[in-house]
């Protein structure tokens, strides 16, 4: 299993475990790779450990449904932070932003905005809608 440093020093964008094996992993930029996991992957009884380059609001909501065992980014919002504390899910983070925008102006990004006032499953099937089009 990768470290978090590990982790930030690849190409990769996401990569979860389920028990101990790589289930996962894209280069995929946005939440389109999160998506693809939640689509593609069969329930399991194991909790997964998560790395994710960002975790914003959207991404932590996403990741909630899958109740991990620990979460690993480089930068997390502040919204996302809450989130993740919010359903008692741990994290180890780099950096804490404002915003994922935050790094670079003072604006939410649009998967932020998106997910305001919305449920994890509000939310994917939101974002389905939007793949789809």
């Amino acid at each position: 299993m990768y470290t978090l440093q590990e982790f930030l020093d690849s190409d990769l964008s996401l990569v979860i475990y389920v028990a101990d094996k790589e289930e996962f992993r894209s280069r995929a930029s946005d939440l389109e790779p999160l998506v693809k996991f939640l689509d593609d992957s069969t329930p399991s009884n194991e909790r997964p450990v998560v790395f994710d380059r960002y975790v914003g609001r959207a991404a932590a909501l996403l990741v909630s449904t899958l109740k991990p065992e620990k979460v690993h980014t480089g930068v997390i919002s502040e919204a996302g932070a809450q989130v993740l504390d919010d359903a008692r899910i741990p994290y180890e983070a780099r950096e804490q932003a404002r915003y994922l925008m935050g790094v670079a102006s003072e604006d939410m990004c649009r998967w932020e905005k998106l997910s305001m006032g919305k449920s994890p499953e509000e939310l994917l099937s939101e974002l389905r809608k939007t793949r789809e089009r």
